[in-house]
């Protein structure tokens, strides 16, 4: 088998451009907003059609990702995302756009849980928050490198350049998976898996709190962001004063610092306690949430900081958040599991958005963002009711390691038992 580290730079590669592709659309915003001649509310549909098409593939994915060799799984998914973001670069106007967003978020939507259900499988236990946090780099990477240099193709040839840039480099990686990684079919190996087993064990999710607590914690946690980040940027440009091209420095300042962070808020939950890693900067978190949204003209400089603290933060709740929510399953449900899991995750974000879309007005004739005061007072109580939902996950994982169970009890104590 190939180094861990080869894998997962190539998976925080794919993510990259995974990222990338979701990403671009939000900061290009007040561009396509005057370009495409759309209000904010046709813009929060955009971003939102990527996000909601992706959920319920996603949900579809979890009956029968678990049958199928976790590589070849991967390739069909990111074949199809290529595809459709190379669709996107196509588009010429605001229906033939919103089309292929949908036909992206259809792939797109089993990538992520792909990726995290193939790190949970190769990499131990006691180094995945690490792995994680490598593999999550990509957001990062995306924002630091990606999006400034996306953002000045679009600004200077047209907003479709990006997709089209990042449709080739898709396809030059889906080469480097078919030599690299190797199969993934261990799960398969076990012969516990089929169809009727997989609906059995989503049917009865409902009955087994752990896990439902696990899939609302992350339902919560997307909802403490992404009622938010969908206009930062028109609201950088139209109240705080920003220039166009000067957003790109709030994805560079963004992307440098959690490229930094992430690895390292990694290692020290996996050497510390991951809940208690994920208190702290979800508490941290809700401090640059509010604060940004409630900005008023600043120096470039300030909104910079404020920005910057707020990439810190999501970022590094999400590193430990995720590692989380990975251990509560057995590895040969963790493909469904995570798929589920995405899926909440974009149907979340998908419905965010709209919300945000009502919230966040655009008054005709002027340029003056209003209410995005009222999506950061949101995000930050979704935030601590997060926080208070991991309490309760806390108390009753359970994580599965081939034939042995670990309970971690409420006192923080482990036993450890044969399943």
């Amino acid at each position: 088998m190939k180094s861990e580290r080869t894998i997962l730079y190539l998976f925080a590669a794919t993510q990259f451009t995974h990222v990338m592709d979701f990403m671009i659309i939000m900061p290009l915003g007040e561009m396509l907003m005057k370009e495409l001649s759309i209000g904010s509310e046709k813009f929060a549909l955009l971003v939102a059609s990527y996000t909601l098409t992706a959920g319920f593939s996603g949900l579809i994915s979890a009956f029968f990702i678990d049958n199928f060799d976790r590589k070849k799984y991967f390739q069909f998914a990111y074949l199809g995302f290529a595809i459709g973001t190379l669709m996107c670069g196509l588009a010429y106007d605001y229906n033939t756009l919103i089309a292929a967003r949908i036909l992206t978020g259809v792939f797109g939507g089993v990538l992520s849980s792909t990726v995290l259900t193939i790190v949970s499988d190769v990499i131990s236990p006691q180094k995945r928050a690490w792995g994680i946090g490598i593999v999550m780099t990509a957001f990062s990477l995306a924002s630091a490198i990606g999006l400034p240099i996306g953002l000045t193709a679009a600004f200077t040839f047209g907003w479709q350049w990006p997709f089209k840039v990042l449709a080739i480099i898709s396809f030059l990686l889906l080469i480097a998976v078919q030599f690299v990684l190797p199969p993934v079919r261990e799960h398969l190996e076990k012969g516990v898996n089929n169809s009727k087993k997989t609906l059995e064990f989503i049917k009865n999710i409902p009955n087994n709190q752990n896990q439902w607590q696990a899939l609302t914690f992350t339902m919560l946690l997307i909802f403490g962001q992404f009622t938010v980040i969908p206009f930062i940027t028109p609201y950088l440009v139209e109240n705080v004063g920003f220039e166009r091209q000067e957003i790109t420095l709030v994805y560079l300042v963004g992307g440098l610092v959690t490229i930094f962070s992430n690895p390292r808020i990694g290692k020290w939950a996996d050497r510390s306690d991951r809940y208690r890693v994920f208190t702290i900067m979800a508490f941290f978190s809700i401090i640059p949430l509010v604060v940004l949204t409630n900005l008023p003209p600043v120096p470039v400089w300030a909104a910079l900081i404020v920005s910057g603290a707020l990439f810190f933060g999501i970022g590094g709740r999400m590193v430990p958040s995720t590692t989380i929510v990975t251990t509560v399953i057995r590895p040969e449900n963790r493909g469904s599991f995570m798929s589920l899991n995405t899926s909440v995750q974009n149907l979340t974000a998908g419905v965010s958005s709209l919300i945000a879309g009502y919230l966040v007005t655009i008054p005709e004739g002027t340029h003056h963002v209003e209410g995005f005061w009222r999506v950061g007072a949101l995000a930050a109580v979704f935030t601590l009711i997060a926080i208070w939902m991991m309490k309760s996950v806390k108390k009753h994982t359970i994580v599965m390691q081939d034939s042995i169970v670990i309970n971690d009890e409420p006192d923080g104590k482990s036993t450890v038992e044969k399943a």
